[in-house]
C-alpha cells in the first residue's frame, strides 16, 4: 500500500496519488498562475501580499513554495508575451512588468521573458530614436528620448551604440537621393551634440554630401580639415576643397606593332626599284590601353584638379576640360586639346569626387 503524493493519505495497492488529489493540485496550480498574471496589471501590487494570497491556495491544493515561485514565474513569463502580443511595448508596461519581478525576486523562471522584454525595449527605444531624428522639432523630441533612454534597463555603452545606430540610419535614409539639405545636416548635427555622438559615428558621408550642397550653392566648402603642408602651388586667391589620398592615375596610351612578314635584305629589281608592290606584306597596328601611371595626392581647388605622384604631377584647369566622365570608383577627364587623351583618377568614391569637380567647373 503506499500512501498519496498529495494529502499523504492511503492511495490504493501501487498507487502513489489520489485522483482527486491530482485534480485539485492543478487545479490550484492554474488558480496560483491566472493570480499571478493579474497581479502583474496591478500597479499597487504588493509583493508580499501576492505572494500570501498563493501560498493560501497551495495549502488547500497540496502546493508548496517552490510551486508558488513556479506559478509566478509563469504568470509574469504569460505576461510579457501578452504584453508584447498586443503591439509596441509602451515604457509604463515596461517598467511595471521588471518591477513586478525585481519585487518578487524573480529570477531562472523568467530569464527568456527577460529577454524578450530587453529586445522589445531596444526595438522602441530605436524606433523613438529615429522618431526624434525625423521630427526635426529641435529639443523637444530628444529630451523626450533622453528621457526614455534614462530609463531603459540598457548599459551605458549599449545606449550610446543604439542611438548611433539610429543616426546612422537616418542618414542613410536621407542619403538616398544623393542629397543632403541644410535643415536635413541641421537635425542630424543638432542630435549628435545633443548625446555628445560625434566619436561614434562615421561622419564622411554627411560632410561629403554637405560638400556638396555648398559647391552646388556657388560656395567655396571648407568642410575638411587639412593637416600639415600640402605639396600643391596654389595660385593667388585659389582655395583647396578636398584632398584625397593613394589616388590611382591613369593614362591611354596608343600602341604600334607591325603585323606580318618583311625581308631584313633589300633586294635590286629594277632602277630605283627595290621591292614590288606584292612584297609589303607587313603593317602596322595601334591599339589604346588604360595604363596606371602613378598613386599620388589629388587636390580639388577653386580652379584646378591637382595631381602629385612619385613620377607624375601637374595640374588641370577646369576651364580647359571638355568633358567629365563619372565611374563608380573615381571620374576621368578629357583636355581641350588636339591630342589630349582620357585622365582618370580612381579615388574609390566616384559618386563624390565627380559631383565635387563637376560643381567646382561650374563656379569658373
Amino acid at each position: 500500500m503506499g500512501d498519496c503524493v498529495h494529502c499523504g493519505e492511503p492511495a490504493g495497492f501501487l498507487r502513489r496519488k489520489h485522483r482527486r488529489c491530482e485534480t485539485i493540485h492543478y487545479e490550484g496550480l492554474a488558480e496560483m498562475e491566472a493570480l499571478a498574471l493579474a497581479a502583474t496589471t496591478d500597479p499597487e501590487f504588493n509583493a508580499e501580499a501576492v505572494r500570501q494570497r498563493l501560498a493560501e491556495v497551495g495549502e488547500r491544493t497540496f502546493a508548496g513554495e517552490a510551486h508558488v515561485t513556479a506559478a509566478l514565474e509563469r504568470g509574469w513569463e504569460r505576461a510579457v508575451a501578452e504584453s508584447l502580443a498586443s503591439g509596441a511595448l509602451t515604457q509604463s508596461e515596461e517598467n511595471r512588468l521588471r518591477e513586478f519581478r525585481d519585487k518578487l525576486a524573480l529570477e531562472s523562471g523568467t530569464a527568456k521573458g527577460a529577454r524578450k522584454l530587453d529586445r522589445a525595449s531596444q526595438s522602441r527605444l530605436r524606433h523613438d530614436a529615429r522618431a526624434a531624428l525625423a521630427a526635426g522639432d529641435g529639443e523637444h523630441s530628444l529630451a523626450a528620448l533622453s528621457e526614455a533612454i534614462e530609463q531603459s534597463t540598457l548599459a551605458p555603452a549599449g545606449r550610446r551604440r543604439l542611438l548611433a545606430d539610429a543616426w546612422q540610419e537616418a542618414l542613410e535614409g536621407v542619403l538616398e537621393d544623393g542629397v543632403l539639405s541644410l535643415d536635413e545636416e541641421a537635425t542630424l548635427v543638432r542630435y549628435l551634440r545633443h548625446f555628445d555622438l560625434s566619436e561614434d559615428v562615421d561622419l564622411t558621408d554627411m560632410v561629403k554630401a554637405a560638400t556638396i550642397r555648398e559647391a552646388a550653392e556657388g560656395l567655396v566648402p571648407q568642410r575638411q580639415e587639412i593637416a600639415g603642408r600640402m605639396p600643391f602651388n596654389l595660385m593667388k586667391s585659389e582655395q583647396m576643397v578636398w584632398l584625397m589620398e593613394d589616388v590611382d592615375y591613369h593614362e591611354v596610351v596608343t600602341r604600334r606593332e607591325r603585323r606580318g612578314t618583311s625581308h631584313g635584305l633589300s633586294i635590286r629589281v629594277a632602277k630605283g626599284l627595290y621591292y614590288r608592290p606584292g612584297m609589303f606584306r607587313s603593317q602596322f597596328h595601334e591599339w589604346e590601353e588604360t595604363l596606371h601611371v602613378d598613386t599620388g595626392l589629388l587636390g580639388m581647388t577653386t580652379k584646378h584638379i591637382y595631381f602629385h605622384g612619385n613620377r607624375k604631377r601637374f595640374r588641370i584647369r577646369y576651364d580647359r576640360i571638355v568633358s567629365f566622365d563619372p565611374y563608380s570608383d573615381g571620374f576621368g577627364v578629357m583636355r581641350d586639346a588636339q591630342t589630349a587623351k582620357l585622365q582618370s583618377f580612381r579615388t574609390g568614391d566616384g559618386w563624390f569626387a565627380y559631383n565635387l569637380v563637376m560643381n567646382l567647373a561650374q563656379q569658373v
